[in-house]
């Protein structure tokens, strides 16, 4: 590992240890014009570009912060401050992967440092890579054994893994520490709720609460244990204060909406990602353990109207499949297609498990609107399995899906249903919305689509009762 020497000269000395402390008091602006000074000074270029990347990733400008880490790197890819550096930032950014590669560098230059494992722990259960991570968290701890910080990650560690009563024993030994610690409790409350224990959970999140700790988590957890309890009425006020202690969260915004009936016009973007990319590794089991029927409905009404495709005398597509999840829909078309399926969706982790199957031409993370909106070819084939439950107002998304249409091609959805002549829409507990079959009329024939065939269906199964729904099939309306 190369060892940068300081220059003699004051002024980079000055410029470097003002810089240092300026980010360390958290005013990374006002750093930078002194690393674009130091960067001028023969020999600094390197250093000012590893503290420059950590004043932009303060600023939360995460590419240019990446870029400048590159330039730190480009000196000594083994500098372990850098690759770490460089690994929060793309964890910042998403790119757990790519934070995964530099953390392991930075572990490899470095093997006696227990944050470069604490860091490589957490990159790896941002992949959801379990026992890697709690080796390499267990590792850190081992070696800073009074390090909350690391003990906290390694409980989080346990509990996603589903090992609860491990993460449990690390959560009440920081509580015994740290009582106060900011977030501990509704972690407690949280492994518990994982474990199966609602009422548990409900009382270790009101405990804390009177205790006087106010804490968006906290009302969050509660009022999910209060759900898991059967006790929806109570949660509701909770779901508003977590909210509000919260206001840039847009999972908890919708679900605060859900509880106390508002009349919002979609579900947040945030919420839809965070739903599933936390429901994705469970997400088939689940859906067939409540019955979940809408992609052989699906597949049943294209055999239906398209007879040659039943036949195996014609193939189906271009398909494009909104909101694909982990690609049952493809599945259940496979045997059917001849043009390529290209799946859409807000959830990285949905989309990975698509990708496992092998049957999508191409997936992409994005808000279905947005995608459209770019302008695709025009499609055999649109299908939205349980995708419109995510949206109040229908207009401006089947407006741009049958903008997307083959003036021959097909739009097949699914709706939860509610009463006609009611409320256009409606949002429910579930965080889902209904729609009123005359709202849903006067949508399609805005768009210019017409329906061919309207079912009732039930969708699934919902604690003691089925969904009733809409399945639909629309095409182009007739010039």
């Amino acid at each position: 590992m190369t060892m940068l020497a300081m220059p003699d000269e004051s002024l980079g000395v000055r410029l470097h240890a003002a810089a240092r402390q300026l980010l360390q008091d958290q005013r990374p602006a006002e750093a930078l014009p002194m690393l674009d000074r130091l960067a001028r000074l023969p020999g600094l270029a390197t250093a000012a570009a590893l503290l420059r990347a950590e004043a932009l990733a303060g600023l939360e400008r995460l590419a240019e912060a990446e870029a400048a880490a590159d330039l730190a790197l480009d000196e000594d890819p083994e500098w372990s401050a850098a690759r770490q550096l460089r690994a929060r930032i793309r964890l910042a950014r998403g790119a757990a992967k790519a934070a995964i590669d530099d953390a392991a560098a930075a572990v490899m230059a470095t093997p006696w440092d227990p944050g470069a494992k604490a860091l490589l722990g957490t990159a790896l259960l941002e992949e959801r890579l379990f026992d890697e991570a709690i080796w390499f968290l267990g590792e850190a701890m081992q070696a800073e054994p009074g390090h909350s910080g690391f003990r906290r990650r390694l409980g989080q560690a346990f509990m996603l893994a589903g090992r609860h009563a491990a993460a449990a024993e690390q959560f009440a030994q920081l509580l015994a520490a740290k009582p106060g610690e900011l977030g501990l409790v509704a972690l407690q409350a949280q492994n518990a709720l994982l474990s199966g224990d609602a009422e548990g959970a409900v009382a270790m999140a009101r405990a804390g609460l009177g205790s006087g700790i106010a804490e968006a988590s906290l009302h969050s957890v509660l009022a999910h244990a209060l759900v898991a309890a059967g006790r929806m009425g109570e949660a509701a006020p909770h779901f508003a204060a977590a909210a509000r202690l919260s206001p840039g969260n847009g999972y908890l915004a919708h679900l605060a909406a859900a509880a106390t009936g508002e009349g919002t016009e979609r579900a947040t973007e945030s919420y839809v990602a965070a739903l599933f990319d936390g429901y994705a590794p469970r997400f088939e089991a689940s859906l067939l353990s409540l019955g979940y029927r809408v992609p052989g409905l699906i597949r049943r009404m294209v055999e239906r109207h398209c007879p040659a495709v039943a036949a195996g005398q014609e193939r189906l597509g271009p398909v494009l499949d909104l909101g694909c999840g982990t690609g049952l829909v493809g599945v259940a078309l496979a045997d059917y297609l001849g043009g390529p399926l290209t799946g859409i969706d807000l959830s990285r982790g949905m989309l990975e498990l698509a990708a496992a199957k092998q049957l999508y031409a191409g997936l992409h993370e994005c808000e279905i609107g947005a995608f459209l909106q770019q302008g695709v070819p025009p499609q055999a084939l649109i299908v939205a399995a349980d995708v419109f439950i995510y949206f109040g107002r229908l207009e401006e998304v089947l407006g741009r899906c049958r903008a997307a249409l083959a003036p021959d091609g097909m739009l097949i959805f699914s709706l939860e249903r509610s009463e006609p002549y009611g409320p256009p829409w409606r949002l429910g507990p579930s965080g889902r919305y209904a729609h009123a079959p005359d709202y849903l009329a006067r949508c399609l024939s805005e768009a210019g689509l017409v329906p061919v065939e309207q079912r009732m269906e039930d969708l699934r199964l919902e604690t003691d009762h089925a969904v009733p729904g809409l399945l639909v099939l629309a095409r182009p309306a007739p010039h």
